[in-house]
């Protein structure tokens, strides 16, 4: 149950947050989703309510993932419970809205009914944010609310729902990495080239195979890195290799060939790839092609001798920044061109003397150790240095080269250089760099295994991280099946050999670790040559374990466990698909649990709970392995024998489940016995559609129910007859209300003791446009579709106050009028407001009015509503009569229980009262019992002289029936009061002698 957060309810969290975690998961304005949908569903079907939804909350509105039993796409925010809801924990209940201050107020904003009962959980993250709720909602209120289990169930669903959100967000984020990745790779020209830490060759990217001018990977495949590098000495090159090897990062720069025979330079980056046990698993090279870049500096020695002369002459771009330099043998600077001194800000000869000072400082002490020892060795070299520019303050970074320039007997004289900007180069190294440790990552964060196929030797070559994902050690091997599920072994196949016809393809399948676990996985390859697969795989076990979970969800009864109404309409197309192939037999057995409200009721719905649970697992325990026991509704249960069972067998199963199901079970120490109504259908014995089968089974459990319930019934044709008369004549009903066909009939009631009309009661009719007046005789049966029953009711009250509306304003004596109600108006809690409402409307005072309800509606499910909705027409004045009084059960109960001020003797006991002397005996004591109640008292059906005189004489006060009128339309109403008073004005008595002991009718 909710709870409260603190002072003021405040939530522990910001909604500008909450609306951050909302937008992260581009849940919004998406389509619907079947996932999101089955999990509402289970959440109607759990807690038993007609409406259930998922709804999420940005600034402004409450928007609608999915919705069982509405179709409204999105509200405001401020009109939604859900927008309190989110402020509190646990599960939120409402169990009657217009009862509650905080939200009645909301219901005359909806042009909809609004519900009468709210549940929801809320849809949190790992961080503890709300981003909205899981609702159920029941038009009528519900006191007790749902059971602790209805209560974990919908939180447990509320956990589902973010385990898909969760779900769809790290899919997008995996497929958003893969993507970046694949880009990655593409979008660089560099060589990018995999090394194992042997020293072969596993891996180029599609620009070094271009730069390399080779056609596929598979001529390099496994080429040893010192076959790349052998037209160089090598040390620089081991030596970055077995930095790399040893867990950092090396350098170097060296020819190659290309296929071609054409010569290269490259400069060339090893770093090392760690795997996730922290130790080297390889070697990662990018590859920039200098050649260009050596061709200009071996072109730049040949000419450096002469370049001094030509220095003054040349004009040199500032934008790109060369200079020429003199020193003597320690380093100092004797001369420097022009453009230093433009580029350095310095005064000419200042600018020699102090450029150690234009060196970055980070960088400077490192840069001068350099400088110091290449003077000493008088060798050529290379120094990369960054100088600070005067225009900017920004330090650049350019490459200072210098040669040593000798005399004849091999002394170093002074030095000669150039220094050239390699800023932007500088930059892209940089960015190179942080490339490369972001491909790591996402090559470390997808958890993917790289592996490559080769169909002609069956041999597979595997990433060092296949150890950690599948417990196969990296290398080649021909085992690429080894470990697949068995029964995978020939999808796998089948994957292969798409992969070589259409050149890619991607699979799911399962894989068998060492340990004996199986783990989901999904492979993506594509064809790289004749005899070359290249792919990578994903472990996507807890993806699969998800789809899972969420397939039993929306498959299965949480409750019960067994399958639900999905499952089962599956199972049972496919049933009747293969009998109609086969030739064979499909038997369906519907079970209702008869009276189980009332377990629920009396015991609490934990109870409810437990005699479900037991009647699934006997159900279980009775059927085959092939056969299905499913939960389709709140109490009721269906069982799919297939062959070779034909519905003689199925009959006979239908009579030992109903026995089974008989047997007492103990809960809590109190013993629960089920009985149940159990309707039975089979093809090819009737209907061979789904469809038709189920209402054949159908019709018979509701046999078995009209029949007295507890027993078994097999489908016949004409059970169906008196359903579609049934059905025919509410479809009729609905057509006879939207045609305004119903209409109200009067028939007068009159006081034995003065003669006086003291009231009407109102009849309904049907003014058919083909058969005429009918009346309930003829469409009674309707009144058991609620539906129907509350539109008549309100119909029949609205002109029944419109014509008392008009007998008041004609100054009309004509008592109280009588409204019939049905059980089906008291289930809707609103009853009593709306009927004043309408009285309201037509300016007519509700004590002019009384209602007549029977025993049947007294003794109804809802009688606690039907109570304290009688005390509220007694409160405003409306008083309560009790129609066929004596023929029920309780009827002494039923005084003292309820707020009744009329007793209506039925007709049954009249009709012989003057032959009988039982039934004068009853209503003596019936007339006795209202005296001392002080209880008005009529009698219905006075039909003769003699019933007349009789009622008066045992002090019956009032009396109604054909002997003084027949039912009739309103408008004839007027006249026969003013023709009743009339006779009564002189001479009184004589009049009323004669009409009490019907000489005189007053029709």
């Amino acid at each position: 149950m909710m709870e409260c957060l603190g002072p003021g309810n405040l939530p522990p969290w910001e909604e500008v947050d909450r609306l951050a975690a909302l937008q992260k998961y581009d849940i919004l304005d998406t389509a619907p989703e079947i996932e999101f949908d089955s999990i509402a569903k289970i959440a109607a079907q759990v807690c038993d309510t007609p409406i259930a939804f998922i709804s999420f909350l940005d600034e402004r509105r409450q928007w609608f993932k999915s919705k069982i039993g509405f179709d409204i796409a999105e509200t405001p925010r401020e009109f939604s419970i859900c927008n309190h809801a989110i402020r509190q924990t646990g599960v939120f209940i409402v169990p009657d809205i217009a009862a509650d201050p905080r939200f009645g107020g909301n219901l005359a904003t909806h042009d909809h009914p609004m519900p009468s009962f709210y549940a929801g959980a809320p849809l949190t993250t790992k961080g503890g944010l709300p981003l909205g709720m899981l609702c159920v909602l029941d038009r009528k209120a519900r006191p007790s609310g749902l059971s602790k289990r209805q209560e974990e169930a919908l939180t447990a669903l509320a956990d589902t729902v973010m385990t898909q959100l969760e779900l769809k967000l790290a899919t997008r984020i995996a497929a958003d990495g893969e993507e970046f990745t694949r880009r990655l790779l593409a979008s660089s020209d560099d060589c990018i080239t995999v090394f194992d830490l042997q020293g072969r060759l596993r891996f180029m990217s599609q620009a070094g195979l271009r730069a390399m001018e080779v056609a596929d990977f598979g001529s390099m495949e496994g080429l040893d890195w010192t076959s790349l590098w052998s037209s160089v000495a090598t040390k620089d090159a081991a030596e970055a290799i077995e930095k790399a090897k040893a867990g950092g990062t090396g350098r170097f720069q060296a020819p190659c060939a290309t296929a071609t025979g054409r010569q290269k330079w490259w400069d060339v980056i090893v770093t090392s790839i760690m795997g996730r046990d922290g130790l080297p698993q390889g070697c990662l090279c990018v590859s920039r092609d200098m050649t260009e870049f050596r061709r200009t500096e071996q072109s730049l020695r040949e000419s450096e001798r002469r370049l001094r002369a030509l220095v003054e002459a040349m004009p040199l771009s500032f934008t790109s920044p060369q200079i020429v330099w003199f020193s003597d043998t320690d380093g100092e600077f004797t001369y420097c061109s022009d453009v230093w001194y433009d580029y350095t800000g310095l005064r000419d000869g200042l600018g020699c003397k102090e450029w150690r000072s234009l060196i970055q400082p980070l960088h400077r002490e490192r840069i001068l150790e350099l400088w110091a020892g290449s003077m000493r060795r008088g060798v050529p070299f290379e120094i990369e240095m960054p100088f600070r520019r005067a225009s900017d303050g920004m330090h650049r970074w350019f490459i200072v080269r210098g040669e040593p320039l000798k005399n004849e007997q091999g002394k170093v004289e002074q030095w000669f250089g150039i220094a050239l900007d390699i800023h932007e180069r500088k930059q892209s190294e940089q960015a190179l760099t942080e490339s490369e440790e972001r491909l790591q990552l996402a090559l470390k964060a997808a958890r993917m295994i790289a592996w490559e196929f080769n169909p002609q030797t069956g041999t597979t070559t595997r990433s060092e991280n296949s150890l950690a994902l599948l417990g196969v050690r990296p290398g080649t091997d021909k085992t690429f099946l080894t470990g697949l599920h068995p029964d995978d072994h020939q999808k796998v196949e089948a994957f292969l050999q798409r992969i070589q016809v259409s050149g890619s393809d991607s699979i799911e399948c399962r894989y068998v670790m060492p340990s004996g676990a199986i783990r989901w996985l999904r492979a993506r390859a594509e064809r790289a040559g004749p005899d070359r697969i290249v792919g990578v795989t994903f472990d996507i076990s807890e993806q699969k374990e998800a789809e899972e979970e969420i397939w039993r969800s929306a498959n299965h009864d949480a409750l019960t466990r067994l399958p639900n109404r999905n499952l089962f309409q599956r199972r049972l197309e496919a049933a009747l698909t293969a009998a109609k192939q086969n030739g064979t037999c499909v038997s369906l057995l519907l079970i209702d649990l008869d009276d189980f409200k009332d377990i629920n009721d009396t015991l609490g719905h934990d109870a409810g709970d437990a005699l479900l649970q037991e009647t699934a697992r006997r159900l279980s325990a009775m059927v085959r392995s092939c056969d299905t026991v499913a939960r389709i509704g709140g109490d009721e249960f269906a069982v799919l024998v297939i062959d070779p069972l034909k519905l003689e067998n199925a009959t006979r199963l239908g009579i030992l489940i109903a026995e089974m199901l008989r047997q007492p079970f103990t809960y809590q120490k109190r013993s629960l016995v089920s009985r149940v109504s159990i309707g039975i259908a089979a093809f090819p014995d009737h209907d061979g559609t789904p469809a038709e089968l189920v209402k054949d089974a159908d019709i018979a459990m509701y046999q078995a129910k009209s029949q007295g319930r507890n027993r078994v019934i097999t489908y016949s044709p004409e059970m169906r007859d008196v359903i579609e008369q049934r059905v025919s004549l509410g479809r009729g009903m609905r057509e006879a209300i939207a045609n305004d066909e119903i209409i109200p009939f009067y028939q007068p009631k009159v006081s034995l003791a003065t003669g006086e009309i003291v009231g009407l009661e109102a009849l309904a009719r049907w003014r058919h446009p083909t058969k005429g007046l009918l009346t309930p005789g003829f469409f009674g049966a309707v009144f058991d579709d609620h539906e129907i029953a509350v539109s008549i009711g309100k119909l029949l009250t609205s002109k029944v106050a419109a014509d008392v509306r008009q007998w008041i304003d004609q100054d009309l004596p004509f008592g109280r009028v009588a409204l019939n109600l049905s059980a089906a108006e008291f289930s809707h809690s609103n009853l009593v407001d709306s009927m004043l409402r309408t009285f309201d409307w037509l300016k007519v005072p509700p004590t002019s009015f009384e209602v007549e309800v029977t025993e049947t509606v007294l003794l109804g499910r809802n009688s606690d509503n039907v109570s304290s909705t009688l005390a509220q027409f007694r409160d405003n004045g409306i008083q309560i009569a009790l129609d066929d009084f004596g023929t029920g059960y309780a009827s002494l109960t039923h005084l003292k229980q309820f707020p009744v001020d009329h007793i209506k003797i039925d007709r049954s006991f009249v009709r012989d009262l003057e032959q009988d002397s039982d039934d004068e005996a009853i209503i003596t004591a019936v007339i006795s019992l209202g005296r001392s109640l002080q209880l008005q008292v009529t009698a219905e059906g006075v039909e003769t002289h003699g019933q007349a005189r009789r009622l008066r004489e045992l002090g019956c006060d009032h009396a109604q029936g054909y002997l003084y009128a027949k039912p009739m339309a309103a408008l004839n109403i007027p006249d026969l009061v003013k023709r009743w008073n009339a006779m009564l004005i002189k001479p009184r008595q004589a009049r009323l002698d004669k009409l009490l002991s019907g000489q005189i009718s007053l029709s």
